[in-house]
């Protein structure tokens, strides 16, 4: 599966997307006409910006054999990564490669400031909403693949977590084709559209689990994660 595309359902991104949308906010279980008020204005926005949402994502799969480490080298391309080396490398059956976006949600800068915020926000619940997607699509396929119903799929990551450099953004446009999904790499961090995101998902054997949340925004070089003692502290 190399630079496969992924046209994502906005109808079954829209649940996950309103649910990260009222936790961004704090409007989750709040009532009161001040929430009420502010719920409306955030649903008014999505109105505004809803031609923009364009969920979509390229996906390449990989064998568990481009690991090593804390590195996982596909062609020419290498990836260093904390997480990779606290996995147990026969308990994986694929590593997923993705960019994907969510589309354009950017509202003209004379706009009120709550209302660009509220565009953002909204930008972001459904980047993240698109991975639950993609991420349903690829739980199928992998078990189709394998026959094995019990198999799982690990919440995604990617630069800026697990040790993992930002700046191995453009690494990703290096193994996947981004423009085939509108994506570009205006520099090794930066993605246009905005709402894009690279990363790994990887499919693996039921039970098996990415480390502990300690780890998830550490930024420390990843030479010192075998000797880190988040790590240590979490097998006790």
């Amino acid at each position: 599966m190399n630079n496969q595309v992924h046209l994502l359902d906005r109808r079954e991104a829209d649940s996950f997307a309103e649910d990260y949308f009222l936790s961004i906010c704090g409007l989750k279980n709040r009532e009161g006409g001040k929430y009420t008020r502010m719920l409306e204005q955030g649903m008014q926005i999505r109105d505004r910006i809803s031609e923009g949402i364009d969920l979509k994502a390229v996906v390449s799969g990989f064998g568990r054999e481009i690991l090593s480490g804390n590195t996982a080298t596909i062609g020419a391309t290498t990836f260093i990564c904390n997480g990779f080396q606290q996995l147990r490398k026969e308990k994986i059956h694929k590593i997923y490669a993705y960019i994907l976006t969510a589309g354009s949600f950017e509202l003209d800068d004379t706009e009120p400031v709550i209302e660009q915020l509220y565009a953002d926000i909204w930008g972001t619940a459904y980047t993240d909403a698109g991975l639950e997607v993609l991420k349903a699509k690829l739980v199928e396929a992998v078990r189709r693949e394998s026959g094995d119903q019990t198999t799982v799929v690990l919440e995604p990551f990617g630069p800026g977590f697990y040790g993992m450099d930002v700046e191995q953004v453009g690494k990703f446009f290096e193994v996947l084709e981004g423009d085939r999904i509108g994506v570009k790499a205006r520099t090794n961090s930066l993605m246009l559209p905005l709402k894009s995101c690279a990363g790994f998902f990887i499919a693996a054997d039921e039970g098996t689990s990415l480390p502990s949340k300690d780890c998830k925004s550490c930024r420390a070089d990843h030479s010192g994660c075998e000797f880190c003692h988040a790590v240590i502290k979490g097998n006790r």
